[in-house]
C-alpha cells in the first residue's frame, strides 16, 4: 500500500494526498490452502478502478507489486535496495512480516520464473540497508513488571536479559488486570513472559514494548513463591548465623529453573545455604542429585547412589552453562528415579 502510494505521489507531484478510497480499493482474498493448512494462498481481488484512477494509474497496485518483487530480487542477489523504491515506504516495508518465524517465508508469484521470497533474513537485510536503527517485531519478552500507569496505557518492565528497564505500552484495558497480577516493585518481582509487539535494535536488543498481546508467568507459582521466601530471609536466619541470599544468586537460580521447565525436569526442593547460596535437590530412594549455586556464580553438581558408595559424580560448572547443568541433572535423575 505504501509503495503504491509512493508511486502515485511521484506521478502526481502537485497533489498532496492520494484519492479518497485509495486504500479501500485494494484487498486480498484467501484463494487456497495447501499442504495441510500450512500454506495459505492469497490473491488480489479485482475491482473496478475506473471511478478512482485515470487510465495511467489503473494498474498502480500491480506496478507496486512488481516494484516490491524487484526490490526483493535485488536484495537476494546482493545488489541492495533499488533507487526507485519509494524511500518513505522503507520503514513500513521493514515492518512487514514481523510475525514470521525462522522457518517461515512469504513467496510472491510462486511457481513462476519471477518467484521471490520474503523471510526474516531478507527483512533484516532491508533493515540494514535502509540504515534503520530499530524495527518492529512480534516476540516473547521475559522480565518483571515493576510499575503500571493505567491512565497512560504504559508500564515499567525490567528485562531478564541484562536487567535493563524499558517502557511498555498496551492498547487494551483488559491487559491491566494481568499486569497488576504480576506487579511487584521489589527486586524479586516474578518473571513473566509477555507476547508483545516490540521495538528491537539491529543487535537484537529489546528497546521498547509497543503493545501487549498476552502475559503469562514463566515459573509455576509455588516455584516463584519459594524464591520470594528465600529473598525475604534476613542475615542470621539460621540460629544467628546464615548469610542473606542475594538477588544475584536468586536470579541465577531462576535461570536454572527456567531451563528445567523448558526441558521438563521436575521441581526440585529449594533450600538456602549457610553461606548465602541456594541448594536444589532431587532425592529418590535409589540416589540423589544436588546442585549448589554459590555466591561467586559457580554451581557444584553432585549425584550419588544410596546403595553403592563407589557410585558418585561430582562436577563444577558456572551458572551460565545452563545446558550442561541440565544434562547433568537429567542424567542423574534417569539413574535414580523409580
Amino acid at each position: 500500500m505504501d509503495v503504491a502510494r509512493g508511486l502515485y505521489k511521484k506521478r502526481h507531484a502537485t497533489r498532496q494526498r492520494v484519492p479518497r478510497g485509495f486504500a479501500s480499493s485494494f484487498s486480498l482474498r484467501l484463494s487456497d490452502i495447501q499442504r495441510g493448512s500450512v500454506v495459505p494462498v492469497l490473491e488480489r481481488t479485482t475491482v473496478d478502478a475506473d471511478a478512482l484512477f485515470d487510465d495511467s494509474d489503473a494498474d498502480i497496485f500491480e506496478e507496486a507489486r512488481i516494484v516490491i518483487q524487484d526490490a526483493l530480487l535485488s536484495i537476494q542477489k546482493g545488489s541492495g535496495i533499488p533507487r526507485d523504491f519509494p524511500p518513505h515506504a522503507l520503514r513500513e516495508f521493514s515492518s512487514f512480516g514481523r510475525t514470521l518465524r525462522g522457518d517461515e517465508f512469504i513467496e510472491f508469484d510462486s511457481g513462476t520464473p519471477d518467484a521471490v521470497i520474503y523471510s526474516q533474513p531478507i527483512r533484516r537485510k532491508i533493515q540494514e540497508q535502509a540504515r534503520l536503527e530499530r524495527f518492529e517485531i512480534e516476540t516473547l519478552v521475559l522480565g518483571q513488571v515493576t510499575g503500571i500507569s493505567a491512565d497512560r496505557g504504559t508500564f515499567e518492565f525490567r528485562l531478564t536479559r541484562g536487567e535493563k528497564a524499558i517502557l511498555g505500552r498496551f492498547s487494551s484495558d483488559d491487559i491491566v488486570a494481568d499486569l497488576r497480577q504480576h506487579l511487584d516493585r521489589s527486586t524479586m518481582a516474578p518473571t513473566v513472559a509477555i507476547s508483545a509487539v516490540a521495538i528491537q535494535s539491529m543487535d537484537e536488543e529489546i528497546i521498547e514494548i509497543q503493545d501487549v498481546l498476552s502475559i503469562e508467568p514463566v515459573l509455576p507459582t509455588d516455584w516463584s513463591d519459594r524464591l520470594s521466601e528465600l529473598h525475604d530471609l534476613e542475615s542470621g536466619w539460621l540460629d544467628g548465623v546464615g548469610r542473606q541470599v542475594s538477588r544475584k544468586v536468586l536470579r541465577e537460580v531462576e535461570s536454572l529453573l527456567l531451563e528445567f521447565i523448558d526441558t521438563q525436569v521436575q521441581r526440585p526442593y529449594i533450600y538456602p545455604t549457610e553461606d548465602g547460596g541456594v541448594q536444589l535437590e532431587w532425592p529418590y530412594p535409589a540416589g540423589e542429585v544436588t546442585l549448589t549455586v554459590a555466591t561467586d556464580g559457580k554451581v557444584e553438581a553432585y549425584a550419588f547412589s544410596k546403595s553403592d558408595d563407589d557410585e558418585e559424580d561430582d562436577r563444577a560448572f558456572h551458572w551460565h552453562q545452563l545446558s550442561e547443568i541440565t544434562e547433568f541433572v537429567i542424567g542423574g535423575i534417569a539413574r535414580y528415579v523409580g
